[in-house]
């Protein structure tokens, strides 16, 4: 029991240093993932008062419509009680966003904790609060936690149907509907969570009759219905003030691999030194020729130019360092694909090649191939969420242990500071 007792310690000087630093964050306005104030000030505040002031339809369809996301989040605040002071949102949407690690813990303790220290998946629950991007929304109210909090809640009703046995039709298609109502909730949220609803459709509807096919599908086909009325009003797929960001940007499969092979690479972490763990994992029949055609696909795809604005992590630490220090890109841009190289070959060791994993994976990927400015935001912390609670990892591949959730602290920990500094002093 000395160990446990140790451990229990560990955690609780952890939790106390990340709701500590959560808290404080909020009282001195950090703003630590870069442009939350001037979004929320000069932007947001005004597209919600733009919601309060107009009727629907007018709102939707204006010039002063400055998000490139679904409206779901500011038709929300049109009805809140704390929608005419700019402080006391931001209070509000404090309050809320506090809420998610509990959310998060819920779920991850009723689906994931047999066997396993319920403190650890407090742990595991707190390490978004050390997410800059989660953060900065909470203390800078947008539309990104609102999705988060919704994606949880929709993940919580689908883990209902696929890790625990459905007794009955009611939980089938109770569940069923309310994991996919809220999957579509998230989506009118932010479009960039339309691959859980495909996630859902599709995995849902392979796994039961014809009937739950026909009932599924036009159940979709209504909660879809106001995408199209969105899309018609807007000419496109995003608001009218920011067509200008959709277009096909060639970089967006090495930015989407960069952004989150982090993440996969401290699982591998991890795993490494558990016994026997190097013999077990390898690589299958096919993933050679996939992995080397990704390879020569990334390779002629690399950014031609170094990235200082957006684009997640990896490439933009690149980016600052090589206009900061005035190193010539052409060859920093080589040691950027084999850093992507090697989170292709680490996802593809840790990763079951199915169909969840697919629709995941093919979502994001459009999105960042669409989309010419992206962020770390759009895959943090939504994608450390997905490896909790969603992604299919090989047999052998460990997730919830103690080790996984000191590296996932730590590494939050050195983004949260590098952020910090990197706005303060370079960017």
């Amino acid at each position: 029991m000395p160990g446990i007792d140790k451990d229990n310690r560990y955690i609780n000087i952890f939790l106390l240093i990340i709701i500590s630093s959560y808290i404080l964050g909020f009282y001195l306005n950090e703003d630590s993932a870069g442009g939350g104030k001037i979004d929320y000030v000069d932007h947001e505040w005004g597209t919600i008062q733009l919601f309060i002031k107009n009727n629907l339809s007018t709102a939707l369809g204006s010039s002063l419509y400055e998000s490139s996301r679904t409206p779901l989040f500011y038709i929300v605040n049109k009805y809140i009680p704390f929608n005419k002071d700019i402080e006391n949102f931001k209070i509000f949407w404090f309050i809320f966003s506090s809420t998610i690690p509990f959310l998060l813990y819920h779920a991850l303790k009723k689906y994931f904790s047999k066997g396993f220290n319920k403190d650890f998946i407090l742990l595991f629950s707190s390490i978004i609060l050390l997410s800059p991007y989660f953060r900065t929304n909470a203390y800078w109210p947008s539309s990104e936690n609102l999705q988060i909090f919704l994606i949880i809640l929709s993940i919580f009703f689908y883990l209902g149907l696929i890790k625990k046995s459905v007794r009955n039709k009611f939980d089938l298609y109770f569940l069923s509907s309310t994991s996919i109502f809220f999957a579509y909730c998230a989506f009118y949220t932010d479009q960039k969570a339309f691959f859980l609803v495909a996630l859902i459709y599709f995995d849902l509807v392979r796994r039961n009759n014809l009937l739950f096919f026909i009932y599924f599908s036009f159940l979709n086909f209504i909660l879809f219905l106001p995408t199209l009325y969105l899309f018609i009003t807007w000419g496109g797929l995003v608001p009218v003030e920011s067509q200008f960001r959709v277009s096909r940007y060639t970089s967006g499969t090495n930015i989407f691999i960069s952004t989150i092979g982090i993440y996969f690479t401290l699982i591998f972490v991890s795993n490494l030194f558990k016994t026997g763990f190097i013999k077990k994992i390898n690589f299958e029949k096919f993933d050679i020729p996939i992995i080397l055609s990704l390879a020569i696909f990334i390779f002629f795809t690399l950014p031609p130019d170094p990235i200082t604005f957006g684009s997640g992590i990896v490439s933009k630490l690149l980016g600052v360092f090589t206009t900061s220090f005035n190193y010539d890109w052409n060859i920093i841009k080589y040691i950027y694909f084999l850093i992507n190289l090697f989170f292709i070959g680490i996802i593809f060791l840790l990763v079951s090649k199915n169909l969840k994993n697919l629709i995941i994976f093919f979502c994001f990927l459009l999105v960042y191939n669409l989309t010419s400015l992206t962020y770390q935001s759009y895959v943090d912390p939504i994608f450390y969420i997905l490896i909790l609670t969603v992604l299919d990892f090989k047999k052998d591949i460990i997730i919830f242990d103690k080790k996984t959730s000191y590296l996932f602290v730590l590494f939050y920990s050195v983004m949260l500071s590098g952020s910090i500094i990197m706005r303060t002093y370079f960017i």
